[in-house]
């Protein structure tokens, strides 16, 4: 992805704050919840987003409560990543944000997050399920020669992909500033919040409008303020508050407010088709479980409960299918033997009438030559 992608219409709309941008950042008793919010410094050449959820980040954990409190932060922290450059790219289609993780005895296999343009998010991580798993960091997490995919999908476009390896990275964070400063020569700055126990995710990102003097020295000053903002400000502050808190002593301009949602791809409808998809032997086995069977969604932890009768109706549906295909191609070969009687018997008429009219030269001929 070039920094391009990153530039097109990142600050597109209308203010958020008052009129006059040296007014600074307008508080209100609007909180922003579950919201992503832009902003630009006036006397900076560097843009930045900030955004909290809470709502979001309960239904991301709602299936998964599971999982060590470790990987749940991940995913947490993974889900405040995915808003932030979806806000950022503003493309019209979907971004996944993935850890493709390696080699290490508590390395999970991934973990993952994606967004479409709405910010409707929903995400996962696979894991070795195993008694003895260990609350570990993020370089444990993700284990050796793993690495960091960031894809965009835009509608009626050509995908992109990105890719940087972890090895070294301490953080999400700094995994993400290490692919923008590397991958897309954009130097950009992001701070993480989650809050695993109340389920609260949050995040910041700065980055660097290019081509205006002194924004490298802009941005290490306004990420050292940035720094400085905690998990219980966050979450508990309005966005407005806290970008007045860290940025009162700047000119920024904010724009207004996004919202922010969980929204998986899964349904019952979904899990059904699922299982039309195995074979009629497959589906008769199931459709003899007394107690039905459990399906897990693979995109969000959510499990789902077919009952006995419901599998059994799928397999009747599934055998009728399979009759009627049948049957079809029954009439289909049917057909196609018909149609190539037919034309064997076209070419063999074809043939004795061109025979005859041969024959019937050749006595023409030799009746004009006994003439002679």
């Amino acid at each position: 992805m070039s920094d391009q992608n990153f530039q097109d219409q990142a600050f597109s709309g209308r203010a958020f704050n008052a009129p006059n941008p040296h007014d600074g950042v307008v508080v209100t008793e609007d909180k922003q919840d579950n919201s992503v919010v832009r902003f630009l410094f006036e006397n900076h050449g560097v843009r930045g987003e900030i955004m909290h959820m809470h709502e979001p980040a309960q239904r991301l954990l709602e299936h998964i409560q599971h999982y060590p409190n470790c990987i749940k932060g991940l995913l947490l922290d993974l889900a405040a990543a995915a808003v932030l450059i979806a806000t950022t790219l503003k493309a019209n289609g979907t971004v996944t944000v993935q850890l493709q993780c390696g080699k290490g005895p508590n390395a999970i296999n991934f973990a993952f997050v994606n967004i479409d343009k709405h910010l409707n998010f929903y995400g996962n991580a696979s894991w070795e399920q195993k008694s003895n798993f260990k609350e570990v960091g993020f370089s444990e997490l993700v284990g050796q020669d793993a690495i960091l995919v960031i894809s965009a999908f835009p509608e009626g476009g050509n995908r992109y992909q990105g890719i940087v390896s972890l090895n070294g990275a301490d953080s999400l964070d700094q995994a993400l500033q290490d692919y923008f400063r590397d991958s897309e020569q954009l130097p950009t700055a992001m701070f993480f919040y989650h809050d695993v126990v109340r389920e609260q995710a949050g995040g910041i990102l700065l980055q660097i409008i290019p081509n205006i003097e002194n924004n490298g020295a802009s941005l290490e000053h306004l990420s050292i303020l940035a720094s400085s903002m905690t998990n219980e400000e966050i979450f508990s502050e309005s966005l407005h508050t806290c970008l007045h808190r860290l940025y009162w002593n700047d000119q920024v301009r904010v724009f207004e407010p996004e919202k922010v949602a969980f929204k998986c791809i899964c349904s019952r409808e979904r899990i059904a088709n699922a299982l039309r998809g195995l074979g009629l032997i497959d589906l008769e086995d199931l459709a003899q479980e007394k107690e039905g069977t459990d399906m897990t969604c693979n995109s969000c932890g959510k499990v789902y409960h077919l009952t006995q009768e419901e599998i059994q109706e799928i397999l009747k549906e599934a055998k009728a299918e399979a009759a009627k295909e049948n049957t079809l191609g029954a009439a289909a070969a049917k057909t196609a033997a018909q149609t190539q009687a037919q034309i064997a018997a076209e070419q063999k008429a074809k043939a004795r009438a061109e025979k005859e009219a041969l024959i019937a030269k050749r006595a023409q001929k030799q009746a004009e030559q006994h003439k002679k």
